[in-house]
C-alpha cells in the first residue's frame, strides 16, 4: 500500500510541497528571530549610548557654567569695568560683558552681541529671580526654570560646595565691602539660554546682594556644541546628533544643558551591517531555495519525460517487432507452402496473393517508419503549389472505400460543386487523409459511417473527417498527436500499427504550412485539416 502511494505523482508532489513550505517557513522564522535579536541588541546599545551622551552633555555644560560663574564672581569690585574688558579680550568665547545697577541701569559701554537678548529681557529675568529669592530666602539653588523662551538656572555662591571659596578670588573682600556699606551680602550667580534660537549667546551674571550691581557676560555657545559633537563621532554602536529643536522630531530627547537642541539617536553601523548581512543572507537563502525548488521540479519533469520517452521507445520496439514479425511470418509460411510439390493452381494463386498482400503491408510499415525518421531529422519546408483539393479528397476517399467496406464502414462525402483552391502538396494532403480514414477503420468500426467534409472560410480551406466511434478520451486528447501513442487500446483490443499515423500526418502538414487538429465532438472523433489559401500568409513550421 505504501509503495503504491509513493509511486503516485500527486502524493510525491504533495510531500514535496509540504517539505518546501515547511523549509520556507523555517527560513522565514530564523530570519525574523535574527532580526529581533539584532534589534534588541541595537536598542540596548542605543539606550546606553544615549544615556552616556546625556550625562556627558549635562556634565560638560554644567562645568562650563560653573567655571564661567567662578571667573565672573572672582573679579574685585574696584576696577571691575577694566577687568571685565580685559577678560572679554582674552577669551574667544566671550562675546561681551555688561554691568547693570538697579538704580542707574546698564553701564554706557555695554554692547549686546548679534542674537543676544534685548535689554528689557535681561531686566525681566533678574526681576523674576529677585521675586523668587524673596519667596525662598533660605534656598541655595534654583533649578532650571523657563522664563518666556529663556531657560534659567541660579546658584548661591556663598558656602556652595560646588563653588569653593578658594576659586572665587575676591568674592570675600567684595562681600565685606557690601556688609560695611550696610547692605545685605547674599551672592547669587545665574545662567540663561534661549530655547528658541540655537545660535543665541548664553548669558552669565553675578550679584553680590539683592541691592548690588549685576555683572555679566555673553558666551558664544557654538564652540561648546562643536566640542560636544566631536565627542560623539563614533557611530559604531549608535548614531547620536544634536539638532535644533525646531527641526527635530518631538520624540527626540530634550537636552537640559542645551535648551535649543534635541538629541537624536539611531542604530549604529555595527547593527546596520548586521541587519544588511542578515537580509543578504536571507535573500541568498531564499534564492538558493527557490533555485533548488525550480531545479527539483525541472529535474523531476525532465526525468518523467525521459522515462516516458524510454517507455515509448520500449513500446515502439515491441510494437514494431510485432508488426514486422506478423507479415514476415505469413510470408515465410505461405512461401514454404507454395514451394511444396503438388500445390494446386487455386492454392498457388491464394498463397501468392497472401504473400503479395503481406509484402505490401510490410513495405507500408517500413515506409511509414522511414517517413517518420525523415520528419524528425528534416525541418525543411515542403514545396507547395495552388491546387484544387476537391478531386484530391474525392480520389483519396474512393481509394479507401474498399478498406472501409472490409471494416463494415461507408464514407459520406460533402464536397463543394466548384473548385476549392488551397496552397498545399498533393502527396502530403493525400497521406494525411489516408491516415485519418485508416484510423477510423481501426478505432470506430462500430460507428459504421465516416463523414468527410470540405469547405472554405476566410484564409483557410478545411477538410474535416468525422466518425461515430467512441471518440478520444479526455486523458488522451493532449497526447493523441504524440508518436508511438495509440488511443483506446487494451491487451485484448490492440489495433494494428505503431502509433505514428497522427504524429506523422500533422508533422508533414505543418512542414507544408498547414495543420491538423482534434475537434471537440461528443459524438465521436473529429479531425480537421487546415490548409492555407493561395496568397494567405503561411505560419512558421
Amino acid at each position: 500500500m505504501l509503495a503504491r502511494f509513493r509511486s503516485h505523482p500527486f502524493f510525491l508532489w504533495s510531500l514535496f510541497a509540504l517539505a518546501a513550505t515547511a523549509t520556507g517557513l523555517a527560513v522565514h522564522r530564523l530570519y525574523q528571530t535574527a532580526q529581533q535579536e539584532i534589534f534588541a541588541q541595537s536598542a540596548r546599545a542605543l539606550l546606553q549610548e544615549r544615556t552616556k551622551i546625556l550625562n556627558r552633555v549635562q556634565a560638560y555644560t554644567e562645568d562650563v557654567r560653573r567655571s564661567t560663574i567662578t571667573e565672573l564672581a572672582a573679579f574685585h569690585v574696584d576696577g571691575l569695568s577694566q577687568a571685565l574688558r580685559q577678560w572679554d579680550e582674552a577669551n574667544e568665547i566671550i562675546l561681551g560683558t555688561f554691568q547693570w545697577d538697579p538704580s542707574r541701569g546698564f553701564a554706557p559701554e555695554m554692547e549686546i552681541p548679534n542674537g543676544g537678548p534685548p535689554r528689557d529681557a535681561l531686566i525681566a529675568i533678574w526681576r523674576e529671580f529677585h521675586t523668587w529669592r524673596t519667596l525662598h530666602p533660605t534656598a541655595t539653588i534654583r533649578e532650571q526654570t523657563k522664563i518666556d523662551h529663556w531657560q534659567t538656572l541660579a546658584y548661591r555662591t556663598l558656602d556652595n560646595p560646588a563653588l569653593p571659596s578658594g576659586d572665587l578670588g575676591y568674592q570675600s573682600e567684595n562681600l565685606d565691602i557690601v556688609t560695611h556699606a550696610g547692605h545685605r551680602a547674599d551672592p547669587w550667580a545665574g545662567w540663561a539660554a534661549s530655547s528658541a534660537a540655537p545660535d543665541a549667546p548664553w548669558i552669565f551674571w553675578y550679584q553680590a546682594g539683592p541691592d548690588e550691581a549685576v555683572r555679566g557676560c555673553f558666551v558664544d555657545m557654538r564652540p561648546i556644541v562643536r566640542q560636544l559633537r566631536r565627542e560623539i563621532t563614533d557611530t559604531a554602536y549608535a548614531r547620536i546628533n544634536f539638532v535644533p529643536e525646531s527641526s527635530a522630531n518631538l520624540s527626540a530627547n530634550l537636552l537640559p544643558g542645551l535648551p535649543a537642541f534635541r538629541l537624536t539617536a539611531d542604530h549604529g553601523d555595527v547593527f546596520h551591517q548586521k541587519e544588511s548581512r542578515t537580509r543578504f543572507t536571507a535573500l541568498i537563502t531564499a534564492f538558493l531555495f527557490g533555485l533548488f525548488l525550480v531545479g527539483t521540479a525541472a529535474l523531476t519533469l525532465y526525468t518523467r519525460r525521459e522515462a516516458r520517452d524510454a517507455e515509448r521507445k520500449i513500446t515502439f520496439v515491441t510494437q514494431v517487432s510485432h508488426e514486422l514479425r506478423t507479415p514476415l511470418t505469413s510470408i515465410r509460411l505461405f512461401a514454404d507452402m507454395l514451394a511444396e510439390p503438388g500445390v494446386t493452381e487455386p492454392k498457388r494463386v491464394k498463397f501468392a496473393t497472401t504473400i503479395s498482400a503481406e509484402s505490401g503491408r510490410l513495405s507500408a510499415l517500413i515506409e511509414r517508419l522511414l517517413a517518420f525518421n525523415a520528419l524528425e531529422k528534416n525541418g525543411k519546408r515542403t514545396s507547395c503549389t495552388a491546387l484544387d483539393v476537391t478531386p484530391i479528397v474525392r480520389a483519396t476517399v474512393e481509394e479507401m472505400r474498399a478498406t472501409l467496406a472490409s471494416a463494415g464502414m461507408t464514407a459520406e462525402l460533402d464536397l463543394p460543386a466548384g473548385p476549392t483552391l488551397a496552397l498545399t502538396d498533393h502527396s502530403t494532403l493525400k497521406q494525411a487523409l489516408l491516415n485519418l480514414l485508416d484510423n477510423a477503420t481501426k478505432y470506430a468500426r462500430e460507428g459504421k459511417i465516416v463523414a468527410v467534409q470540405l469547405h472554405a472560410d476566410g484564409e483557410f480551406v478545411f477538410v474535416r473527417v468525422s466518425d461515430h466511434g467512441p471518440g478520444v478520451t479526455p486523458a488522451m486528447r493532449e497526447r493523441v498527436f504524440e508518436p508511438f501513442v495509440q488511443g483506446g487500446q487494451t491487451l485484448t483490443t490492440k489495433a494494428p500499427g505503431v502509433g505514428l499515423g497522427l504524429s506523422l500526418a500533422r508533422g508533414m502538414l505543418r512542414q507544408a504550412g498547414a495543420d491538423l487538429i482534434l475537434i471537440d465532438d461528443p459524438s465521436g472523433a473529429t479531425f480537421e485539416i487546415r490548409l492555407p489559401k493561395p496568397g494567405a500568409p503561411r505560419e512558421a513550421a
